[in-house]
């Protein structure tokens, strides 16, 4: 993942969480990084938001960012 696209994706991260993180609606969160992320990235990314989970996925390469946001773990990966 190049910097920039890693830096506009952490943004979109960080807004969308900030934005439903008092409302306790991260499906919404999820839904919000994903259509943002498919607008300015091209179709086909997944988000996954939540505590205690892990993954095993098949993503494309460079197209994966995995944070945590305070206790929240923050998965996103184009396939």
């Amino acid at each position: 993942m190049s910097m920039e696209m890693a830096t506009e994706s952490m943004e979109v991260i960080t807004m969308a969480v900030d934005k439903f993180q008092n409302s306790k609606s991260l499906e919404s969160a999820a839904q919000l990084i994903k259509t943002t992320m498919d607008k300015k990235f091209g179709a086909s990314w997944h988000c996954a938001i939540g505590e205690g989970f892990g993954f095993d996925i098949t993503y494309q390469s460079k197209n994966m960012v995995y944070v945590y946001y305070g206790n929240i773990g923050i998965l996103c990966f184009k396939c």
